[in-house]
C-alpha cells in the first residue's frame, strides 16, 4: 500500500487502528455500525501530539457524511503535516464543530478560533490577526464564515452538491497570496 506523504505508518483495521503522522502525531480511531435513525458507520477519532488533542466522530451512511462534536486544540506544529503549509506560531481552538452533508440537507455548527500570531513561508513572515471560522446552518445549507475584524471569506455548502465560495477584498490585507480587487466568487460542484 502507498501511503500519503504525511502518513508514516498505519496499524490496525477499519474497525480499530492508529496512524502515525509526520511530527510524531497519532490519529487513532474506533468504528462500529450504528442503527439509530438509519444504518451508518460511526467512527470515533482522536488526533494527538505534543501540542495537539482533537476528538470527534465521523458518521458515514445512507443519510450522508457528518463530522460530529469535534473539539480540542490544534497546535502550531500540526500544520507541518500538510505539504506546503505555512509555519505558524499560534494554536487553533476547536469548539464543538459539527458539519453534515446529506441528500436532504447540509448543516453546520461551532467555531474554530486562533489568536493573534505570525506565519512564515519561503522566508517571508506575515502577521496574522485573531481569526474565527464560524459554522452555522442556513435553511437546508451550511455556511462557513472566516472573520477577523471583518468578514474575509464565506463558503456556502449547498445540499444540492455545490459550494459557493466568496473571497472578499479584505482577505488580501492578511493573506498576501490572495489577489487584490475582488471579490472572488467561485462555484464548485461536488
Amino acid at each position: 500500500m502507498t501511503l500519503a506523504p504525511t502518513v508514516v505508518d498505519v496499524h490496525g483495521s477499519l474497525r480499530r487502528g492508529r496512524a502515525t503522522l509526520l511530527g510524531g502525531y497519532q490519529l487513532s480511531w474506533e468504528s462500529g455500525a450504528k442503527l439509530l435513525w438509519l444504518p451508518h458507520l460511526a467512527t470515533e477519532f482522536v488526533l494527538e501530539g505534543d501540542d495537539t488533542r482533537v476528538t470527534g466522530r465521523i458518521n458515514t451512511g445512507l443519510s450522508g457524511l457528518a463530522l460530529v462534536d469535534a473539539k480540542g486544540r490544534a497546535g502550531p506544529n500540526l500544520a507541518g503535516v500538510i505539504p506546503g503549509a505555512w509555519d505558524c506560531n499560534m494554536s487553533a481552538r476547536i469548539n464543538d464543530v459539527s458539519f453534515r452533508w446529506g441528500w436532504r440537507k447540509a448543516s453546520a455548527a461551532g467555531d474554530i478560533t486562533t489568536p493573534l500570531g505570525s506565519c512564515t513561508k519561503n522566508g517571508r513572515a506575515q502577521n496574522i490577526p485573531a481569526l474565527t471560522l464560524s459554522l452555522v446552518s442556513v435553511g437546508p445549507d451550511a455556511l462557513v464564515t472566516l472573520t477577523s475584524d471583518t468578514t474575509l471569506a464565506t463558503v456556502l455548502v449547498k445540499r444540492t452538491r455545490r459550494a459557493d465560495i466568496a473571497i472578499l477584498p479584505a482577505s488580501a490585507d492578511i493573506f498576501p497570496q490572495v489577489p487584490r480587487g475582488g471579490p472572488i466568487n467561485l462555484q464548485l460542484p461536488f
